[in-house]
């Protein structure tokens, strides 16, 4: 279970290598870790039946748990 925070204080991360505090990750640790939580964010939103919100080359969208998206921006508008 690579990313899960393993005390109350949100401080040490368990690793591939076992247990690490957060703030002595290089960046390429943080950004595999923010990722994982925002995978993890969005599975629990879309479990609930709640669409997420992303951005891609056309706009802003809302995905919704079915796959479908509904763009609310447009930015060639």
């Amino acid at each position: 279970n690579e990313g899960k925070i393993m005390d109350n204080s949100n401080e040490v991360v368990k690793t591939k290598k076992g247990f690490k505090k957060i703030w002595k990750f290089n960046d390429h640790e943080i950004e595999i870790l923010a990722g994982e939580a925002a995978k993890e964010a969005i599975d629990e939103t879309h479990a609930a039946g709640r669409p997420s919100t992303h951005g891609d080359e056309k706009g802003v969208y809302h995905l919704f748990p079915d796959g479908h998206r509904e763009y609310t921006k447009l930015y060639n508008e």
